[in-house]
Order: C-alpha cells, then sequence, then structure tokens
C-alpha cells in the first residue's frame, strides 16, 4: 500500500522541519487549494517551487482549482510525479488529461463525494488514475464517508487496471476497508502529520493489508 502524506495538514509554519519528519519517505502530496473551487486555501506554485529542492520524494498535486490549466506547465516543470485535476472543473477532460500527460506527468481525475463515478466511464481509458475523495470540506473536520467505498468498489471493476486513489478522513480505524475496496494508494494527512513520528506512522499505514 502507498501512502501519499498530504503536507496540507502539517505545520504551515515550519514546513521544512515537516518534511524532514518524514525522515526520506518516497512520496509527498499536495492539495493545492484556491480557495475558489473549494473554501480553503493553501499552496501556490512559488511556495511549492521552494520547497521542492528540500526533497527527493516523488511529489504529487490534487488540484482543487477553478482552473487546473493554469497550473499544470508549472508543476510538470518542477517535475511532479502525478498531477489530478477536479472532473467538476473540467469542461474539457481530455484536454486536460493530454497536458499533463505532454509535461511528462501522469494524469488523473479527482471526483467530490456528491459525483458519480459513472460519469467518467467515457474517459477511464484515458487517465493514468482516479482520485475518489471520500470526504468533503463540510466544516465538521472532513468526516470519511463510509458510502464512497462503493464508487471504489465500482471503479475497480469497470477498470481492473486503473490506478485508484482515495483522499479524505482516512485514519487508522477506516483504512482496512478503504484498501479492501481496492485502492492503490491512500492520501492521509492529519494521521500522519499530528503523530508524535510521521515516519513511524506511514511506516505502520503502508503496512496494513
Amino acid at each position: 500500500m502507498i501512502i501519499l502524506p498530504s503536507i496540507a495538514s502539517a505545520n504551515q509554519a515550519d514546513l521544512a522541519t515537516e518534511i524532514e519528519r518524514l525522515q526520506g519517505h518516497p512520496y509527498l502530496h499536495f492539495d493545492v487549494e484556491d480557495g475558489n473551487f473549494v473554501p480553503n486555501l493553501t499552496f501556490g506554485v512559488k511556495t511549492i517551487r521552494a520547497l521542492r529542492p528540500l526533497s527527493t520524494a516523488a511529489f504529487d498535486a490534487h488540484l482543487m482549482v477553478t482552473n487546473p490549466l493554469d497550473y499544470i506547465p508549472a508543476l510538470c516543470a518542477l517535475k511532479f510525479r502525478a498531477i489530478a485535476f477536479h472532473w467538476e472543473s473540467a469542461p474539457y477532460p481530455l484536454r486536460l488529461i493530454h497536458a499533463i500527460q505532454s509535461g511528462g506527468c501522469y494524469a488523473g481525475i479527482a471526483l467530490n463525494p456528491r459525483t458519480a463515478a459513472q460519469q467518467l466511464q467515457p474517459y477511464l481509458a484515458a487517465a493514468d488514475y482516479v482520485l475518489v475523495m471520500t470526504s468533503e470540506c463540510d466544516g465538521k473536520g472532513d468526516q470519511f464517508q463510509l458510502a464512497m467505498l462503493e464508487k471504489i468498489r465500482w471503479l475497480r471493476a469497470a477498470a481492473p487496471g486503473l490506478n485508484l486513489v482515495a483522499d479524505g478522513g482516512i485514519d487508522r480505524s477506516n483504512l482496512p476497508a478503504v484498501i479492501t475496496a481496492g485502492v492503490d494508494a491512500v492520501v492521509m494527512g492529519r494521521a500522519v502529520f499530528g503523530a508524535d513520528d510521521p515516519a513511524v506512522v506511514v511506516r505502520a499505514f503502508e503496512a496494513f493489508n
């Protein structure tokens, strides 16, 4: 199981130290939020560019933004491994998929909880992965939604070879169910960076099966 630690849940006043606390974990996840598509505001490209030299980890981005195409060239130039845009902000998904892949990155489609997975059927062959949001910005701590497991199961059956990522409210209590539903990777924020030793916690989560 691949664990993608979400740096958005780390201490924002000292991101360099927070990255060090992962002790060389090979992945780092960036939730890029513009304060428009979602209420929160997190990282801009300038901040990400400053952090890139501090880690040899493979970076991936989850673009929770209104205009994802504005971010793709800069993130590809920063050698991101993977970039996911939201289906709900993409009137022309193939344009975004091709822009990401042309930049040398894996292209993902992210789904909000209210969006049916079946809408992606015509695009599953073009995308490299799908990121299923298992919580939303509900003002109550982004609580995990058990019903999203059925969405993951449907995607796994519809596209057996497609990489699936789950993101939102995932912790020790629900991680086994998420894994059983069929994901390849899990984004974890507070469950990692809220621990005394994030590196130890990540290794423990990776061992879940």
